[in-house]
């Protein structure tokens, strides 16, 4: 009986160190609660927050004035993106523990009885037999470096997300701007269209205009009118977008006075900062690390199945209480390849590998072009928003004119209201190209994956680093 009592305890010793279940469902309410009440100036948000605050801020936070910065770091502890990300990393991460475990014995148990008729001495048979396959350590050595490989691409794949976020920030935050302009360009347009086609209704009225000009005048302001609806929709969309980057619901961004240093002067970058951005961004670039992690794994995947060729060994050893004798059994077993050698399979891997170098090479010509493109792109847009500068400072002086012309009586309403329409028409004009200015600055940040604005600047990670 002593050997069933062995048994009973070392399989409750086993069980002991098992790990428990726990139940952690999701709640729909709760997640709605926890989202709704999210705000910027949360004592727990600047707790986690004041260690990487930027030093103008004097670890201050809620900051009087939110740049981009501030928004990029509220960013990266609020956003869910970044938190789906990171839980995936995790995810990856866990897989190592599971690659490099050496796998479990199986035990089996056999019982036999013989009926009284048949029993001429000891009735039972039974026995334990286990099977313990032979885990190589080339085997498990493999396994490891797969998921090794896949917890560097999970990592990759939330620096990937965290400059999405950052991207997504900063664009946000520029059509904003933006859209508060051309909301106020566009009331201004409305006023003085309203205020022309007055005009013209009373001219055509009193006979010292054709109705064609009155028809003219009130195309203007229906123009104008639907301008100002398209700009504040614009706006209400920017503010959605931005609110959704940062990870907070739309009202959290009520009253707060945002900051864009330098916003009306975007500038070329030097030279030589693009020049070693570009060239560590055609050899490390995120997206590019990952097509080489990528093709690691399917390296290791090629080695794995090369290796499966060969036989993989099982040992069973057991003992066996045979009618009142006892007996040691001891058995070997092995995969034999007699009808393949894995060849299929290992041609899989090999075409997967090698499909996974073209890969490669199409991410860096695809960076290559990105970051050529945007440099020309850029290289458009600053001159198209100085012409159009230019323009604006030209319309901004036929005012003046028609301003000092009304107040001698040289000309009539109309025309300072058309003068002041062309004014604002070139302002209106101007804030586009500026807009198509920072759409190029950001293509060349995107194609880059390195932001120029120094303060980002000194928060992102260098070089070989993971954000």
């Amino acid at each position: 009986m002593r050997h069933p009592f062995f048994c009973l305890l070392a399989a409750g010793v086993v069980l002991a160190g098992c790990a428990s279940y726990r139940p952690a469902p999701v709640d729909p309410a709760a997640t709605r609660a926890q989202w709704q009440a999210r705000r910027l100036d949360d004592p727990a948000l600047a707790v986690r927050l004041r260690p990487w605050l930027p030093a103008r801020d004097h670890g201050r936070w809620p900051p009087e004035r939110y740049g981009r910065a501030e928004l990029l770091l509220a960013a990266l502890a609020l956003n869910p993106d970044l938190a789906e990300a990171r839980a995936h990393l995790a995810e990856a991460s866990a897989a190592v523990r599971t690659a490099g475990a050496r796998p479990n014995p199986t035990v089996s148990l056999a019982l036999e009885r013989y009926t009284q008729a048949q029993a001429d001495g000891a009735p039972w048979l039974w026995g334990i037999s286990t099977d313990l396959l032979l885990d190589t350590a080339l085997r498990r050595r493999l396994r490891v470096q797969l998921a090794d490989q896949a917890v560097r691409g999970a990592r990759l794949d939330y620096a990937e997300k965290v400059w999405a976020v950052r991207a997504a920030v900063r664009d946000a935050l520029a059509e904003r701007l933006l859209a508060q302009r051309r909301l106020a360009l566009a009331d201004e347009g409305v006023r003085l269209a309203a205020a022309l086609e007055q005009a013209a209704r009373q001219r055509a009225t009193l006979g010292e205009d054709s109705p064609q000009a009155e028809l003219q005048a009130a195309q203007t302001l229906a123009q104008a009118r639907s301008a100002q609806a398209g700009a504040a929709q614009q706006a209400a969309g920017a503010d959605a977008r931005l609110a959704r980057a940062i990870g907070v619901p739309g009202d959290a961004l009520q009253g707060l006075q945002l900051d864009w240093a330098g916003f009306e002067r975007p500038t070329a970058p030097d030279r030589a900062q693009v020049a070693a951005l570009a060239d560590h961004a055609l050899l490390a670039r995120a997206d590019l690390e990952r097509a080489l992690v990528d093709y690691a794994s399917r390296e290791t995947e090629l080695h794995q199945q090369v290796r499966a060729q060969y036989p993989q060994l099982s040992l069973g050893p057991g003992y066996t209480y045979d009618h009142g004798i006892r007996k040691l059994t001891f058995n070997a077993s092995a995969s034999v390849p007699l009808f393949n050698r894995n060849q299929g399979p290992i041609a899989e891997a090999r075409a997967r590998r090698d499909a996974a170098a073209a890969h490669v090479r199409t991410v860096q010509a695809d960076i290559a072009s990105a970051i050529e493109a945007a440099r020309r792109r850029l290289a458009a847009a600053l001159p198209a928003l100085a012409a159009a500068r230019a323009g604006e400072q030209a319309a901004a002086r036929q005012q003046a004119q028609a301003e000092r012309a009304f107040a001698l009586g040289a000309v009539d309403r109309p025309a300072l209201l058309a003068a002041r329409l062309a004014a604002l028409a070139a302002r209106q004009t101007a804030l586009d190209a500026l807009g198509l200015a920072w759409q190029a600055v950001a293509a060349l940040e995107d194609a880059l994956r390195a932001p120029l604005d120094p303060a980002e600047a000194a928060l992102w990670p260098g070089p070989g680093d993971t954000p």
